[in-house]
């Protein structure tokens, strides 16, 4: 029997007003060709949005009993088994999560084994409303976590800004998650070229980049030519994930590790982390390299939590 290929798997995030069901429609638009269906996720009993993409897609579901980065209880894993029972499996599946969702719990979903044996996860896009978007960092911790967890960042609604202010805007975002890939539009628009280009793992102009605004987010980049010790490694991390979860958003990047030859790519999802394979360092020498972002994270304290776990 042919051995059926994952599903891929789209996620949408951004706050409330941003613009996700635009970019969402403008997709769906683009895939035609394939065939897609949309998981709707919005509080209260009818999802104004669901109407909006019913005509872009096979089939829609709507997840209106609460967030599904809050509860991951089964409404959402039974969605995606259902998914699986259809008679044409689809190719894609798309995710627009509500405005205040922290996407980090939901990207962790998808590495478990027995939704990963179905589904790959390929991009995290978070919509950033341009005109707001620095204020909603100053309000909420949920627009830095959607920042943080996503590959590619659509800044949204530009019209109004001049090229020097989007200049700006763009460095700001940009020092917050340097691991993503930005484009800039003003309805909504994002190629599927684009969304495909999200960067790999990207260095920061600066390690501990300087706080922009009021929201103190940040990033700091930790770089090391000596081995890390797994064990430690993960202990060190994962404790201070749960320790300070509102302060660790998210941990990705490339680390050798004693005795063993091959590079691994380590990154955070949620409060879980994941370690993986990547191939060879080829003629590079080894030597870890890892981007962390955070609230008012520091260079001095990053340092300080990974020397016990290098040998």
């Amino acid at each position: 029997m042919e051995e059926r290929l994952p599903i891929k798997v789209y996620i949408i995030t951004g706050f409330l007003g941003a613009g996700k069901t635009t970019l969402l429609n403008n997709l769906l638009q683009q895939y035609q060709d394939r065939r897609n269906i949309v998981i709707e996720n919005e509080f209260g009993k009818v999802n104004i949005d669901a109407s909006l993409v019913t005509q872009q897609t096979d089939t829609l579901y709507e997840l209106t009993s609460g967030c599904i980065c809050c509860s991951l209880d089964n409404d959402l894993l039974e969605v995606l088994g259902d998914i699986l029972q259809l008679e044409q499996r689809p190719d894609q599946l798309f995710i627009e999560t509500t405005g205040i969702a922290d996407a980090g719990n939901i990207i962790g979903m998808f590495q478990m084994p027995q939704v990963k044996k179905h589904y790959a996860l390929e991009k995290t896009i978070c919509v950033a409303d341009a005109e707001n978007v620095r204020t909603r960092l100053e309000q909420t911790p949920e627009t830095g976590r959607q920042l943080a967890c996503a590959d590619v960042v659509v800044i949204n609604k530009t019209g109004s800004l001049t090229v020097p202010e989007l200049v700006t805007l763009y460095q700001e975002l940009e020092a917050i998650n340097p691991l993503a890939f930005y484009t800039a539009t003003e309805n909504g628009q994002l190629s599927v070229a684009d969304l495909h280009r999200a960067a790999s793992i990207a260095r920061p102009a600066a390690a501990g980049a300087p706080l922009t605004g009021g929201h103190k987010i940040n990033s700091v980049l930790f770089e090391s030519s000596r081995p890390f010790d797994l064990d430690r490694l993960l202990y060190v991390l994962d404790f201070h994930f749960n320790v300070y979860p509102d302060q660790l958003y998210r941990i990705k990047g490339y680390v050798a590790l004693k005795g063993e030859q091959e590079r691994f790519l380590l990154q955070s999802t949620g409060r879980y982390l994941h370690l993986t394979p990547a191939g060879s360092w080829g003629n590079d020498a080894p030597a870890s390299v890892l981007v962390f972002i955070g609230r008012e994270l520091k260079t001095a304290t990053i340092e300080r939590i990974l020397q016990p776990a290098l040998k």
